[in-house]
């Protein structure tokens, strides 16, 4: 019983995060992310990132990391989205025009 609902469980999960694919963040989404929202709520919305970084640790030996969103190429606008985290919560967005 236990492993039918962890299977179907991951299944569900693997569904929702495959239908938001990485790419260009859209504005109304880029909206919902919050200071302090954790990295599995980040990835839910936008899904998962083009790029990802390890800064290294802060002071308070919390791991710190972006999640980069890269635009799709040819379109008519460059927008790279950065999500940076420390100790796995959202500290700072920002939006990148080329």
């Amino acid at each position: 019983m236990k492993k039918g609902f962890f299977l179907t469980t991951m299944c569900l999960i693997a569904m929702l995060v495959s239908q938001v694919a990485a790419g260009q963040v859209d504005l109304l989404d880029y909206g919902l992310i919050q200071r302090g929202m954790s990295e599995a709520e980040v990835l839910v919305r936008l899904g998962v990132p083009d790029h990802e970084s390890f800064e290294g640790f802060s002071p308070n030996k919390l791991l710190l990391k972006s999640y980069f969103y890269l635009s799709e190429p040819g379109r008519y606008q460059n927008i790279t989205t950065v999500i940076r985290f420390k100790g796995g919560k959202v500290i700072r967005k920002e939006r990148i025009y080329r």
